[in-house]
């Protein structure tokens, strides 16, 4: 039974990390270590961590980032086990998620990369969405499958990194990597606050084969106060930042059309938020920007609004 690495960033998460803790010790699949990087927390979180006495968890404390991405490379540099999950503090294992994911990565040797299907709950526990992706249809298409079927599919990287550039269906929670296979520059972007997660998965599929397990295996939690519930003004920068970095792995035009399409798309929430706002001088310029990325009416509306308030 060869030895996997959990790695939790955790910041001011003490109502939700010891539900994520409990689930990861419930695990089916024994021989694992959980390190927790707790990213300058202010709250009851190390308290809640250091509660548990399992000899497994690995406690690190470091001073805020600001963001997920420093404290995921502290534990990939840290880990010690030749599969590693990536896992938020606020989401649930399901039991047999690590010994499943470990059993499809040891099935296919030449994939580095796995994600699953996962469910939605609320901060109540309460299950929203069974089958999070059963929408989505770029999945549906890759794997010839509309629903779950609980195997593993084997997919290579010309298939994956373009339908992940179309449309992410991978949840930073369902993803385990092939810690042997990672080179030193294959880690998250400290760079960025959010969607750094994104980034890193468009860099990885570039290059490396991916296997998609069929199962819901993780319960992805909404909170109201996590990066998920912040409108576009805060979280579009990053998102902006990582599309364009994104283009440095993506050789063909499509692929990079597809990006600029999704920037123009980031820029036109934005400035619809500056409307709401009553902000118009950002509501032009983001409007622009939209435009300059991907030509759209809905961006000139805004455009034109933001010069003749009440006009349109």
């Amino acid at each position: 039974m060869k030895k996997v690495t959990v790695i939790i960033p955790a910041y001011n998460c003490e109502r939700f990390i010891g539900q994520t803790i409990e689930s990861v010790l419930q695990q089916t699949y024994s021989n694992f270590e959980l390190i927790i990087i707790d990213d300058g927390s202010n709250d009851g979180t190390k308290a809640v961590i250091e509660s548990y006495k399992d000899e497994r968890i690995r406690y690190f404390f470091q001073s805020n980032h600001g963001g997920p991405s420093k404290a995921r490379n502290k534990g990939l540099d840290n880990a010690l086990g030749e599969y590693v999950f990536i896992f938020d503090s606020d989401d649930l294992m399901r039991p047999e998620k690590l010994e499943r994911s470990v059993a499809a990565l040891e099935s296919n040797p030449d994939a580095n990369i796995l994600c699953t299907r996962f469910s939605l709950i609320d901060e109540a526990n309460e299950i929203l969405r069974e089958d999070y992706l059963k929408e989505y249809t770029t999945l549906s298409a890759l794997i010839g499958t509309p629903g779950i079927d609980e195997k593993a599919y084997y997919l290579t990287s010309n298939e994956l990194l373009p339908t992940i550039v179309k449309t992410n269906f991978i949840g930073t929670s369902s993803v385990a990597l092939r810690k042997s296979a990672l080179v030193a520059d294959e880690r998250f972007d400290e760079g960025l606050k959010n969607a750094d997660d994104r980034l890193m998965w468009i860099q990885l599929l570039s290059k490396h084969n991916g296997i998609f397990l069929n199962a819901v295996l993780h319960d992805y939690r909404v909170v109201k106060s996590g990066i998920t519930g912040q409108g576009m003004l805060k979280k579009g920068p990053n998102k902006i930042s990582a599309l364009e970095k994104a283009k440095n792995f993506c050789k063909q035009k499509d692929l990079i059309k597809l990006l600029d399409e999704e920037i123009s798309n980031n820029y036109l929430s934005m400035s619809r938020e500056s409307k709401n706002n009553k902000d118009e001088k950002m509501q032009r310029f983001y409007a622009k920007q939209s435009i300059k990325y991907h030509a759209n009416y809905k961006a000139l509306k805004l455009l034109i609004s933001s010069y003749a308030k009440g006009i349109l």
